[in-house]
């Protein structure tokens, strides 16, 4: 029997903090089975926490770790090979890559011919310790979510991003 080999489909998802990017890639999740989240800063914290980070979510923690990701990317763009070397085992899967900087949304859109998305909550304060979240919303993204309204509000968004996407829950 031949394997048939699927296609990713990949969303380069950004937002302040707070705004609810991991609530929208849940409630797509649940919609569509075949969901995968991954984030720039995945590797990054993991070497944080090497470097004494206890994982706490605050703006001395958030500039660390921008400073971090900056270094890594600029030694040897290490955050990045982390998430091509990941996005390599997966097979047909909507996958969400969390990321911050307009210049790394972009140069990831181009190496995944990827879908960008921003997540916006009118309700929530922005947070402007480093330059990663000042810059959020600066670069034009091809969708966006308003996520100020109720869970059922979210989900409606969500599936009309997905079909907007192409993908529907049928596909797995």
């Amino acid at each position: 029997m031949r394997r048939r080999f699927l296609v990713n489909k990949f969303i380069i998802i950004n937002g302040s903090a707070g705004v609810g990017k991991d609530e929208v890639v849940k409630q797509c999740s649940i919609i569509k089975k075949n969901v995968f989240s991954l984030s720039t800063v995945d590797f990054v914290k993991q070497i944080a926490v090497l470097c004494g980070w206890n994982k706490e979510k605050n703006e001395k923690s958030r500039k660390f770790l921008s400073d971090l990701k900056d270094a890594m990317t600029n030694y040897d763009d290490i955050p990045t090979k982390k998430i091509l070397e990941r996005v390599k085992s997966l097979d047909n899967y909507v996958i969400f890559i969390h990321c911050r900087e307009p210049d790394e949304v972009e140069k990831l859109r181009n190496l995944l011919d990827a879908t960008t998305l921003l997540v916006k909550n009118k309700n929530v304060e922005k947070i402007e310790t480093n330059h990663a979240d000042r810059e959020v919303e600066n670069y034009d993204y091809d969708y966006i979510i308003n996520n100020d309204g109720s869970i059922g509000d979210l989900i409606e968004e969500c599936k009309e991003f997905l079909h907007w996407l192409g993908v529907n829950h049928e596909e797995i």
